[in-house]
């Protein structure tokens, strides 16, 4: 027995032994397995920080398992790149759409109702008095045809007028028989009634009133037995094979409306339908409560289904249309300080991409967005759950590098397809911008000002700079010849500084603005002891990473440096003056000259410096203060010298004002927007026309005139307002409610509103300042209205029109 129990526990001991060893093996270390078939697995990783990976599972710092990753899995090193699985993508509902090319008409959106097309309206009168003895039509809405007997009217007139008809026939006379034709046609007779009186000669006591065109009764006043006068309405009857359809235009929208309009009608009890009219009549005065442009609208109605009372939505189409790229609206992210979408790169992964976007739903089939810049035709958008994605840590911190800047902004090379020299727009074909994630295409970027064109030739390569505006539009602060050479200009070296800075007396350098002066300039990639000195040279120039200037190539005079550039020939041409701190160190009255230390000149790439500048013929040496921080005016006559025109103390900055109004036109050289504003509470400006400086960060290019805009303007000195953006104004908010008294002296109203959805504001009672084209007499109290709300630059809300509450009526 003893022996058997020893055999039973040698047996376990080996059979758990085994048992340890597969566990082991197979499943607490299945990565060793050499003999799996399924996916291999890499490492292990926590699920909270993929960065935590150890060769085998066990647990994370967070106390969670780790997971495995297998091959194909693994991330792709770009921490602005997501990949989903086939069932994450199926699970958030990942949906994809295609950026492609789209006709663009920017539409006008408005609502209207069907009414009687009042050029094919009859009314029916008689023309003489007399007694309706049939009544043939009996009903409104009969329809009848032109010619039609509406009734009989007995009239002693026309009994009279028969017999003198018949005694002309049977005594032959043409001219008694003309008359007493006329008589009757002039007491209402059909020429067909009077044609049979003739043939029967028979006298009529009364006469048929016949319908004058087919249509519809829409009027009925008569009955069997009345009596009628030639001022009684007996019938109306309107044609319905074209009907008309009156729509409000904003005043938002009248600049863009034109006779040549195309409009598209839809009705929600006719779904599919699309019912296509045109503009018969603008008409010439606004409705002063609502503050919209009536407009009326032609549409054929053969087939019958437009009917008078009928409530619609129309879009005002203009015939000019033009090709623009354009993705889904839904597949834009908007976060208020850029715009991206999530671009699709390969099976499960996806990547974000800062585009610029222009029209938005107001075109074409509606519900797209046209993309200015950043993506090509056929790439692929995430046009659902692309918030999801959005909110990956990873692109988080992939997104804060795609906002190129000023002093960060995207460099790149490409050809010149084509430079629109006066509206500063320049078409490349870049080749792939990295900083941006923007593969290579064919894109259209706006030009500063102070980027010298001259020099640019189409179709030759060239690099530039992009840096994104206030706008988030793209554009470029540097564009030039791809051969580094940004200027080349003449002179003579006069020594080197012990910091190693070449001392130069050069002539004037147009590609930058720069008058002839002495400075020191750094150099690059060459000794500046090996410089000649004392005579006359011809040097290169290069800007920096931080934008200066720095010489890059020194030659003796009329060497021949390369390929010939084109020059111009034409007389220098004043350019936009120079605005920069400094300070005045001395003025030379006798001379009429100033000694001043200035700061860098960012415009035309000139470091700080000491310098003596001509003073400008209406300035007073005498009034001029010195050794004082002063924001200095330079005039540039020639395009290159620089005059002092002002010097003003440094101010401290204002807050900025926030006013609406219009900008009337721009000058793009002189960067001065002509602007009529409304009144100014903070400093008591009334409203005015005039002209103000435009911010250097602001494009003039990209600045819409003649429409209504929100304008903030800064003040950097306290006092100079200088327009620094121009956002359109939002429609009015549409809202119903009550008016329950109105203030005529303080022009406010007192308001109980619904709810605001578009703000998120509960319904209450409250007041409102009323707008200046409101009359206070005129607001209708106590009734429910629908209230047109503008919202204001401050958040609050001015009443600026009521109207009706919209019903359809049966």
């Amino acid at each position: 027995m003893r022996g058997r129990y020893s055999a039973l526990a040698i047996l376990a001991l080996a059979g758990g032994t085994a048992g340890g060893i597969a566990l082991e093996r197979f499943y607490l270390n299945p990565a060793n397995t050499g003999g799996s078939d399924g996916p291999e697995i890499l490492y292990w990783v926590a699920p909270m920080d993929p960065n935590f990976r150890q060769p085998g599972p066990g647990k994370s710092p967070m106390g969670m398992d780790l997971i495995p990753v297998y091959a194909g899995q693994e991330p792709s090193g770009d921490p602005a790149e997501v990949s989903l699985s086939a069932a994450e993508i199926n699970a958030i509902g990942v949906r994809t759409a295609l950026a492609r090319m789209t006709d663009v008409a920017q539409r006008i959106e408005t609502v209207g109702f069907v009414g009687y097309n009042e050029h094919r309206t009859s009314h029916v009168h008689t023309r003489v008095e007399g007694w309706i003895e049939r009544l043939e039509v009996r009903a409104v809405g009969d329809r009848v045809e032109q010619g039609q007997v509406l009734f009989d009217l007995f009239s002693p007139l026309v009994a009279a007028a028969t017999g003198d008809l018949i005694r002309a026939v049977e005594d032959g006379d043409p001219r008694i028989l003309d008359a007493a034709r006329n008589k009757l046609i002039s007491h209402g007779m059909s020429p067909r009634q009077i044609a049979e009186i003739e043939q029967t000669r028979q006298l009529a006591r009364n006469v048929e009133i016949e319908a004058p065109q087919d249509g519809v009764v829409i009027a009925l006043d008569a009955a069997d037995g009345m009596y009628l006068q030639p001022g009684t309405r007996a019938f109306s009857i309107a044609d319905l094979a074209q009907v008309w359809l009156i729509v409000d235009v904003f005043e938002r929208d009248m600049a863009r409306l034109s006779e040549d309009m195309t409009a598209v009608a839809r009705f929600e009890h006719l779904p599919g339908r699309v019912f296509e009219g045109e503009i018969d009549y603008i008409y010439p005065e606004l409705d002063p409560r609502t503050r919209t442009l009536p407009v009326r609208l032609s549409f054929d109605n053969s087939d019958g289904l437009l009917r008078p009372g009928m409530f619609g939505t129309v879009s005002l189409v203009p015939n000019a249309s033009r090709q623009v790229l354009t993705v889904p609206s839904e597949a834009v992210i908007r976060t208020g300080a850029a715009e991206r979408v999530i671009l699709r790169t390969g099976e499960g992964t996806f990547r974000p991409r800062l585009v610029t976007t222009g029209l938005r739903d107001s075109f074409g089939e509606g519900g797209r967005t046209e993309i200015l810049q950043g993506l090509a035709p056929g790439e692929e958008v995430v046009a659902s759950a692309q918030f999801l994605i959005d909110s990956e840590s990873a692109l988080s911190a992939g997104f804060t590098r795609m906002a190129p800047t000023d002093e960060d902004p995207a460099r790149g090379t490409g050809t010149l397809v084509a430079l629109d020299r006066d509206r500063r727009l320049a078409t490349l074909r870049h080749d792939a911008l990295e900083s941006l994630d923007w593969p290579a295409m064919t894109s259209e970027f706006p030009v500063r000002a102070d980027v010298a064109l001259e020099r640019l030739r189409e179709g030759e390569e060239v690099a530039f700079r992009a840096a994104r505006g206030a706008d988030g539009l793209l554009g470029l602060i540097e564009l030039g010849p791809d051969d580094g050479v940004a200027a080349t200009g003449t002179g003579i070296a006069l020594g080197v500084t012990p910091e190693g800075r070449l001392t130069l007396d050069h002539d004037p350098i147009p590609d930058l603005g720069w008058p002839a002066m002495r400075m020191d300039l750094d150099v690059a990639g060459l000794d500046p002891a090996e410089v000649p000195l004392e005579t006359p040279i011809e040097f290169d120039l290069a800007r920096d990473e931080a934008g200066m200037f720095s010489i890059i190539a020194v030659r003796a005079e009329g060497e021949d440096s390369g390929p010939a550039q084109a020059e111009d020939d034409a007389a220098a041409a004043a350019a936009p003056p120079i605005v920069v701190s400094g300070v005045i160190d001395a003025i030379d009255p006798a001379t009429r000259q100033a000694t001043i230390t200035h700061g860098p000149i960012a415009e035309i790439g000139m470091p700080g410096m000491t310098m003596d500048f001509a003073l400008d013929a209406a300035l007073d040496p005498g009034g001029i203060e010195t050794g004082r921080e002063m924001t200095l005016t330079f005039a540039r006559p020639d395009g290159m010298t620089m005059v002092l025109a002002s010097a003003d103390p440094v101010m401290p900055a204002a807050p900025p004002i926030v006013v609406t109004g219009t900008i009337d036109a721009i000058d793009a050289v002189s960067r001065q927007a002509t602007i009529t504003h409304g009144p100014i509470i903070e400093i008591g400006m009334p409203g005015m026309t005039m002209d103000f400086a435009v911010d250097p960060a602001l494009d003039p290019a990209t600045l819409g005139t003649g429409t209504e805009m929100t304008l903030t303007f800064a003040r950097p000195d306290g006092m100079t307002m200088v327009l620094e953006a121009a956002e359109p104004i939002q429609p009015p908010m549409e809202v119903s409610g009550t008016i329950n008294a109105v203030d005529a002296e303080g022009r406010t109203a007192n308001v109980t509103h619904g709810p605001m959805i578009e703000i998120g504001m509960p319904g209450m009672t409250m007041d409102f300042v009323l707008g200046d084209g409101i009359d206070p007499a005129a607001l209708p109290t106590g009734e429910e209205l629908t209230l047109l709300l503008q919202r204001n630059p401050d958040f609050s809300m001015t009443l600026v029109g009521t109207a009706a509450p919209r019903s359809v009526s049966q």
